[in-house]
C-alpha cells in the first residue's frame, strides 16, 4: 500500500475504532442501568401491595408514568434535575399542572434555595419500601426516600459542603391520571 492510500485507510479505521468505543460505552451504559431514571438510586423490591391497574390508552409502556409507581420515580428523578439547574419546569411533564401542590412545593423549595445563592447536587436517591394503591384514577404511593449530594453555589457552582446523606424521609404521593397518564398532583414528606 503506498502512501497516499495509507493515509484515507488509517482515518477510517481511527473513526471506526472510535464508533465501536463509543457503542460500547453506550451499551455497557443501558445494561448496567436499573431503571429509566436518570439519576442513580438502589430500589428494593416491590412490595405486596395491589398491583397498578392498567393506564389508558395514550400511555405507552416505556412511558414511565403508565404506573403509579413509575411516575413517582420519574418525577424524583425530575425534581433531581430541576434541583441542578434552579429551574421547576424540569418537574412539569410529572405533574398534573403548575397549579398542583408537588409542582407549587417544588417551586418554592428552589426559590428559597435561589434566595440564599446556592443550588443543590444528588449524588444518590434511593427508594426503598415503595407501596401503591390505586382506585379508579387516583393513587397514592408510600416510599422511604433517602438522598445524598451538597449545596453548589448557584452564581458559579462551586461546592459549598461536602457531599452528604440526609435523613430518610417517608412519603406519600398522591397521583391523578389524566389522559391516561399518572400524574403527581401532591405530596409530602414525614421524618
Amino acid at each position: 500500500m503506498n502512501r497516499a492510500t495509507r493515509m484515507p485507510v488509517l482515518a477510517l479505521a481511527a473513526v471506526a475504532l472510535g464508533l465501536l468505543v463509543v457503542g460500547g460505552i453506550l451499551l455497557v451504559g443501558r445494561l448496567g442501568a436499573a431503571d429509566a431514571t436518570p439519576a442513580p438510586s438502589r430500589t428494593a423490591p416491590p412490595s405486596a401491595a395491589a398491583p397498578s391497574p392498567p393506564a389508558g390508552p395514550s400511555a405507552s409502556p416505556a412511558d414511565p408514568r403508565s404506573t403509579p409507581e413509575g411516575a413517582v420515580r420519574a418525577f424524583l428523578a425530575a425534581y433531581a434535575a430541576a434541583r441542578r439547574s434552579d429551574d421547576p419546569s424540569a418537574v412539569s411533564e410529572f405533574t398534573t399542572g403548575t397549579g398542583s401542590d408537588a409542582y407549587r412545593s417544588v417551586a418554592a423549595f428552589l426559590a428559597g434555595q435561589r434566595s440564599v445563592g446556592k443550588a443543590s447536587i444528588l449524588t444518590e436517591q434511593r427508594v426503598e419500601r415503595l407501596a401503591a394503591a390505586a382506585s379508579g384514577e387516583t393513587a397514592t404511593v408510600t416510599l422511604d426516600y433517602t438522598v445524598s449530594g451538597y449545596d453548589t453555589g448557584l452564581a458559579d457552582a462551586s461546592p459549598l459542603q461536602t457531599p452528604q446523606a440526609l435523613p430518610t424521609a417517608h412519603l406519600t404521593v398522591r397521583l391523578r391520571l389524566v389522559s391516561g397518564l399518572w400524574l403527581v398532583d401532591a405530596y409530602e414528606s414525614h421524618p
